[in-house]
């Protein structure tokens, strides 16, 4: 175990970060109670965990509240088990905007790291159009700010946005190309079809049926030169299950499996509930 921590620390933040694709509530989430919100009458409650090489590196929730053509997505994730000795971190990310058919228009989207103490934000929102505007504290440097232009990060998702698809007349959540902006990197996700699977996640989590799709990372801008960004575009080797929440309309992930160079790591639900003032609209149709 001593090979992951801490000299590979950055590379299990920026893992964690990927199998996410991004996962606010203080943990542990199932201690706290989700108050109704008329303007968000259905939704969903994840908690996930993320294991590397058989270890706990990083444990999480995301909460999706659902109103007609509104979304409001947050998510939490941070450091777990042995790692956290050595490395204290937590990332929390919060995301809304409408849903316009089987497709995301982001309004906002917030992100806070502390990693050691050390505390960073970013601030996106979007115009009209589509656009993004940012604000960094601490600001970012000239060549980061050049490191993707206006043209690359029009029209895209946050990396939290990513994780719900929407779907129209009962359709297939993959076969989709995903445009992602986190306010640094630019990248494509590209979902195709591999089967349908039954599935138990761990703690019994989700057990039904699922989707699974392959995912492939083609990175645009920004990123092309982390190793990470060489990992995932050499290697075929992700693959997400998706189960669907209200009636059908949305998916969100219930597992995400990856090969790294530091072991196998799988993001798993360990918890679902529904959330707002119709509950049964936010049940899963398979579990």
């Amino acid at each position: 175990m001593n090979r992951l921590i801490p000299d590979r620390r950055t590379s299990l933040r920026k893992i964690a970060i990927a199998l996410v694709l991004s996962a606010v509530c203080a943990l542990p989430a199932a201690a706290r109670t989700v108050e109704p919100d008329e303007d968000f009458p259905g939704g969903i409650s994840a908690d996930y965990t993320i294991y590397i090489g058989g270890v706990i590196v990083a444990e999480g929730m995301m909460k999706a509240r659902l109103g007609g053509e509104k979304y409001s997505l947050q998510s939490e994730l941070g450091s777990a088990g042995l790692p956290k000795k050595f490395w204290d971190a937590r990332w929390t990310m919060t995301s809304e905007g409408r849903v316009d058919g089987e497709r995301l228009h982001p309004s906002r989207f917030a992100f806070t790291s502390v990693e050691n103490e050390e505390t960073k934000k970013r601030l996106l929102t979007y115009d009209k159009t589509g656009l993004p505007q940012l604000v960094f504290d601490p600001p970012l440097s000239p060549e980061e700010r050049e490191a993707t232009q206006p043209f690359e990060r029009k029209g895209t998702l946050d990396p939290v946005s990513s994780l719900l698809l929407p779907v129209v007349a009962q359709g297939n959540p993959c076969n989709r190309k995903l445009p992602v902006f986190d306010g640094k990197r630019r990248y494509d996700l590209y979902l195709t079809f591999d089967r349908n699977d039954s599935i138990t996640t761990r703690d019994r989590g989700y057990s039904g049926e699922a989707v699974v799709c392959k995912v492939r990372m083609t990175p645009r801008a920004g990123m092309d030169k982390t190793k990470l960004a060489k990992t995932l575009k050499e290697r075929d080797a992700t693959w997400i299950w998706l189960a669907p929440v209200e009636s059908g309309r949305f998916y969100i992930p219930v597992r995400v499996q990856m090969r790294t160079p530091v072991g196998s790591a799988v993001l798993d639900v360990v918890r679902l509930r529904p959330l707002g003032v119709n509950t049964a609209a936010a049940s899963l149709e398979a579990n």
